[in-house]
Order: C-alpha cells, then structure tokens, then sequence
C-alpha cells in the first residue's frame, strides 16, 4: 500500500439489481398467501357450513378441526395471550356443538358448549340461551341446572376442554 492510496477512488461495491414492483408485490403476495391462517381459517369453516347443510358430518368435523389448526397457527404468529387462544379455540365448539346436537350425541355437544361458554371473555345473550337448551337434552337425574352454572364459572377461570369432559361424563355416569 502507497503513501498516496487513500486518494484513489476505490470500487464501489456491486449495485444490486433493484426489485420491481410486480416482483415486490409477487412476493408479497406468495408471503401472506403461506402465512394468512385467518383467511385459511374462513375458508375451512365456510366448507364446514356447506357440508352440514348437505348432511356430511364427518366431512364438517375435518373442516372444523382444520380452522381451529389455523386459528392457533394465527394465533401464535401473532402472539395471542392464553385468554385469546382459548378463546378463538372454543369459538369453533359452537359449531362442532351443533353437529353432536344433529347426531343425538347430546352429552358430547353439552361439552362443546360449556367449553365455549367458559372460554368466552363474556357470556352472550345467545350463549345464555344455548348453555341450559343443551343441558336439558341430556335430561341428567341428579344433575341441576345450579350444578352446569357452577361447573361454566369454575372453568371460566381456566377453560379446560379435557376437565369438562369429564365433569360431564361423570354426570352421564351417575344417570
């Protein structure tokens, strides 16, 4: 190195070639068409609706069980709290509850609905009108109306899908 060299100009880096717009907006659009769950979502849970309306239950379910994949996926990119993932989690129960309720499976449905209910950040006038529809078609014997109410605010502080189920399979057990 010269005494003098810091005066010669030196190379410029190579320029990179600069991204079009429609290159920029392609890959935009190929990024959010990966990563859009919510929009997956919608379109899972509209299939869902078409095939309940056609009587394909089974179909239903997978479309239900796909929507809530997809709403979790949102959900953890997105960094939702606890409260929020159960609550977008247990918004599909209702539906899913609809489908056991067409099938008679009345005690199965009851859990959907009580998983929705708890899970909810508040209780709707729907959800109020639904919880105890649901109940009374299970027509338990030694179960009460007081007894589902004090199950839905015990679970309300922590929504678990897996203890209500038993809760109510207890109930069912003891007829």
């Amino acid at each position: 190195m010269g005494l003098f060299d810091f005066l010669k100009k030196k190379a410029a880096p190579p320029v990179e070639a600069e991204e079009s717009f429609e290159e920029f907006a392609a890959r935009l659009q190929a990024d959010f068409s990966k990563n859009d769950h919510l929009g997956k979502a919608a379109i899972a849970g509209s299939k869902a609706q078409e095939a309940v309306a056609s009587g394909q239950f089974d179909v239903a379910w997978g479309f239900y069980q796909d929507q809530k994949q997809h709403y979790l996926q949102h959900a953890s990119r997105c960094g939702f709290t606890k409260a929020q993932l159960l609550a977008l989690d247990a918004s599909v129960s209702q539906p899913m509850a609809n489908i056991l309720r067409l099938e008679n499976r009345h005690h199965d449905a009851l859990v959907h609905i009580v998983y929705w209910v708890a899970a909810s950040q508040r209780i709707t006038k729907s959800q109020q009108r639904k919880l105890p529809a649901y109940f009374n078609r299970c027509r338990f014997n030694t179960v009460t109306l007081s007894d589902l109410n004090e199950l839905v605010e015990a679970s309300r502080v922590d929504p678990d899908f897996v203890r209500i189920r038993d809760v109510i399979g207890g109930w069912r057990d003891r007829g």
